[in-house]
């Protein structure tokens, strides 16, 4: 007995022993954030599926290299790429499909990091469906503290506040048979997943989003971008700011504006000035 004992003793400090090495490489495991780019193309023709592998810290973000991520387009699996040391993955990918295709990424088995998913759109688009461009503004209530203008990289999910009422679904009646949506936004950097996740919880369609600041000469470079892609076909655009309405109205297109009480400036002619979404489909 006196001869078990001690056998005992020192099996179950050799079996704590080799459990330590497992327990802390799971609790070393970096949390990681996947951010998937919302890609816009044509039909039947090549394109760039892009994922950010990124861990935030107090100081900024900091890329996440040589991990592998798996990209899927609409359930089907597309394929994998390896993150640079930026963090960044890329795949070539061509689509004969039309409509928006959801994008997943994924990193799953990964020694360093924790599983992690990103979503993003695969906008295939034909040209015969006119734009509508959205200033993300118009569709969240103000409350005096607006996120909008809040430090980067600074807000949550949550604290994106509450969508305009009605607004969700008069764009769906605006994108169900004729427009496609592209969401803009004037918050530098990771703001800009927090709010297509946002989008997507409060159910407006699906589109593209993209960080355009809120000036003119802003405005009018990513409508250039737009044309040297091929896509000449912005119809329409709902904003808020009296720049974004001169530089729309002055490039032909059809401009619905909720007028900013802080300014001051009369909004051009051809403008729509509008209270509430259900008057926004009767003018466009």
């Amino acid at each position: 007995m006196n001869r078990v004992f001690p056998f005992l003793f020192f099996r179950s400090i050799l079996i704590v022993f080799l459990l330590i090495p497992c327990t802390t490489a799971a609790q070393d495991k970096v949390k990681g954030h996947l951010i998937v780019e919302d890609v816009l193309a044509r039909p039947g023709t090549p394109v760039t599926l892009k994922a950010a592998l990124i861990e935030k810290g107090l100081l900024g973000n900091r890329g996440l290299g040589g991990e592998t991520v798996t990209f899927t387009v609409q359930g089907q699996h597309a394929g994998t790429a390896l993150t640079g040391g930026d963090g960044r993955a890329f795949l070539e990918f061509k689509t004969h499909m039309r409509g928006n295709h959801k994008i997943v990424a994924t990193v799953e088995s990964s020694p360093r990091v924790e599983p992690v998913e990103g979503k993003g759109n695969l906008a295939s688009w034909e040209r015969r469906r006119p734009i509508l461009l959205v200033d993300c503004s118009v569709l969240i209530q103000e409350d005096g503290s607006n996120p909008l203008t809040a430090l980067p990289g600074l807000a949550s999910l949550g604290a994106l506040g509450k969508p305009q009422e009605n607004a969700a679904h008069e764009l769906s009646k605006l994108t169900e048979f004729y427009y496609n949506v592209v969401y803009v936004h004037d918050r530098p950097g990771a703001a800009l997943h927090e709010t297509r996740a946002w989008l997507r919880q409060h159910e407006f369609p699906v589109g593209i989003t993209r960080m355009v600041p809120q000036e003119g000469k802003a405005l009018l470079a990513f409508m250039e971008k737009l044309k040297e892609g091929g896509w000449d076909n912005l119809e329409a655009a709902i904003g808020r700011t009296w720049e974004f309405a001169q530089t729309l109205v002055k490039n032909r297109v059809k401009t619905v504006i909720f007028p900013d009480p802080r300014e001051k400036k009369k909004y051009p002619r051809r403008a729509k000035i509008v209270k509430s979404w259900k008057e926004v489909r009767k003018q466009l």
